[in-house]
């Protein structure tokens, strides 16, 4: 009987997480649509092979501009490895709102495409009703907040020297 409850629990959740999750898809001319609605849309400048910059910039239906997406990266000299002995490379994404002065940063995924922004997009819910949803932009920032650009601050400053002062 326990065992029965738990699996039609199971079931319902799963059936449940299934209904919420939003299909995200982009299309040739950039626009951004969660479940067949355009929401937004989403330009993309380098982020090639070899290319010194990658950004996004996520745009509403009028040409204002609602996110900037920004892919930064530095070397974290306290994750050594055989491959990489003088410090690990870091990819970072950092998501800038209009209207907002702070900023927040995530991991970079692998790919950077327009449909993986879109998905980062709709996953922390950042436009709703085609504008952004200023809770959702504050939840995100206070949850990422600036860990990345932190931490290399952190480790680009030189190392404090201590005086003391024997007598």
């Amino acid at each position: 009987m326990k065992r029965t409850a738990t699996i039609a629990l199971f079931l319902l959740l799963s059936v449940a997480t299934f209904a919420q999750r939003q299909k995200v898809t982009v299309s040739k001319d950039g626009a951004m649509m969660i479940n067949g609605e355009v929401v937004a849309y989403i330009e993309r400048e380098g982020c090639k092979l070899l290319s010194p910059t990658c950004q996004f910039f996520i745009t509403d239906e009028n040409d204002n501009m609602l996110i900037t997406v920004t892919q930064q990266g530095f070397t974290d000299k306290s994750q050594t490895s055989r491959e990489f002995p003088n410090g690990t490379p870091v990819a970072y994404l950092v998501f800038s709102f209009k209207g907002f002065d702070r900023v927040g940063e995530i991991d970079s995924p692998f790919t950077m495409k327009k449909e993986t922004i879109g998905r980062l997009i709709a996953q922390w819910h950042l436009i709703k009703d085609r504008k952004l949803d200023p809770e959702a932009v504050e939840q995100f920032i206070t949850t990422n907040g600036c860990k990345f650009s932190e931490k290399e601050r952190l480790q680009s400053q030189p190392p404090a020297i201590q005086i003391i002062n024997q007598q």
